[in-house]
């Protein structure tokens, strides 16, 4: 992956008890030990906790906080980051670091033109550290099943929280995106295949987090209707 800058977009709703500690303690050093160029983006998406106060007094050396006060979705914070980005490279990922960092590792060390990786927790050398529980890996699998059979993907995970993209095409990615919620991930790959960009499965570390305030019926109904919004809305997604 040959890159100058990577711009690192974390979308935060209610994580005030954990982003500085996660940033400071885990993140930051990591991406200071590989010697990376980076500008991370946190998007506060309309948090109910103290997020927005501690965005408010974040003072940390190429951390760009940001943000808003009605809540968007994961989609919507994730277009709002990448609008802002200004590396060669964006990498989005969950604010809970629920896949290891190492995933990094995997970018830097590619040597291929890739414009879009995408992080999966189900290829063989992937590595699940804990397991989500037995519902939750139910419609997992459902959403899989569903989605490549609609949009004819033969991805083995759409949802994983960790993807890099080539800003030049994450941007025009957001431009199109209409989906603000978990779907969102599946409209960039649609957008990805009708435009021929070359995308790149890759095996994470990956380890549930206990603490995640998604509710899976909800979410997953949610993200159903938006499976098929994307589908009818095929024709304006071409750059």
């Amino acid at each position: 992956m040959k890159f100058k800058k990577l711009s690192i977009v974390i979308p935060c709703y209610n994580e005030g008890n954990k982003i500085v500690d996660n940033l400071n303690n885990h993140i930051i050093p990591f991406l200071e030990d590989k010697k990376l160029s980076y500008e991370i983006i946190l998007v506060n998406d309309g948090s109910k906790d103290n997020t927005k106060e501690i965005f408010q007094n974040l003072k940390i050396p190429h951390v760009l906080p940001l943000g808003y006060d009605l809540n968007r979705g994961k989609g919507g914070a994730v277009k709002f980051g990448i609008e802002q980005a200004s590396g060669d490279y964006v990498v989005y990922m969950d604010a809970d670091l629920s896949t290891h960092l190492s995933a990094f590792d995997y970018l830097i060390a590619e040597e291929n033109d890739i414009d879009f990786f995408v992080g999966s927790r189900h290829l063989k050398e992937s590595v699940l550290a804990k397991k989500q529980g037995l519902l939750r890996r139910f419609i997992g699998r459902s959403c899989r099943v569903i989605v490549n059979t609609t949009f004819k993907f033969r991805y083995k995970d759409t949802q994983c929280g960790f993807k890099a993209i080539k800003t030049e095409y994450a941007k025009k990615m957001a431009e199109k995106q209409i989906i603000n919620g978990f779907a969102f991930d599946v409209e960039y790959l649609y957008i990805a295949k009708l435009n021929n960009l070359k995308v790149k499965q890759f095996p994470v570390i990956w380890e549930n987090d206990e603490d995640s305030k998604v509710s899976a019926f909800r979410s997953s109904v949610i993200f159903f209707k938006d499976v098929f919004k994307i589908k009818r809305n095929n024709k304006n997604y071409y750059f």
